[in-house]
């Protein structure tokens, strides 16, 4: 997490200096998302897994190059806590993430105007915590990996005045990860949630 942290920082800290950017060209942003798993999460232990979803605090900051370009950071405030089920065997695996993702947006009408819709491209790095099984699972010595993948996004901002505004977002993120247990691999959760948000943001 450390690393990642360090990678995302120095990402926005030279997008600073090569863009010059000014104190009205940044934005910070703290509202909820739902992290809402696909469906289908793959087999481990030879059965259908599946994954719940979870609502947070989320937190983030963005920093506009020009009227159309945003370089944001988004971060998990509090951890998403999920449970995953297997097929015959019900629950069996608590654990928590925090994502970080980082990525360029592009408004089509421009980031200053009543009503901007955008899209987006990035990279997301989710570190997981607190895995441990539960139930049938009870005690056994379950892992589940860290993951990084491309995010896709489609928003829209909506300006309250010359400072507020609203953000809704829907954002895609390929998160594969590999289970073991003690020590031995039982397959992959496919996770590919949608994280749903609707954030409050100001601008200075």
């Amino acid at each position: 997490m450390r690393s990642s942290l360090a990678l995302a920082t120095f990402a926005i800290a030279s997008a600073l200096a090569a863009g010059s950017l000014s104190a009205q060209q940044l934005t910070v942003r703290g509202g909820f998302a739902n992290v809402n798993p696909k469906s289908d999460n793959g087999t481990v232990a030879g059965a259908n897994a599946s994954i719940d979803s979870d609502t947070a605090v989320v937190l983030g900051a963005s920093f506009l190059f020009d009227d159309r370009w945003e370089l944001a950071f988004d971060v998990g405030a509090e951890r998403f806590a999920h449970e995953v089920t297997l097929a015959g065997l019900g629950r069996v695996v608590s654990l928590e993430h925090r994502p970080i993702s980082l990525g360029a947006h592009w408004h089509f009408l421009g980031a200053g105007e009543a009503f901007s819709p955008f899209v987006g491209l990035g990279y997301n790095w989710t570190t997981l915590s607190s895995v441990r099984g539960i139930n049938a699972l009870a005690g056994a010595p379950v892992a589940i990996d860290d993951s990084n993948g491309f995010t896709a996004t489609l928003g829209a901002d909506f300006r309250i005045n010359e400072q507020w505004f609203l953000r809704g977002e829907a954002r895609y993120i390929d998160f594969d990860s590999e289970v073991t247990l003690a020590g031995a691999n039982i397959g992959t959760a496919n996770v590919d949630p949608w994280v749903l948000s609707l954030q409050a943001g100001i601008r200075f």
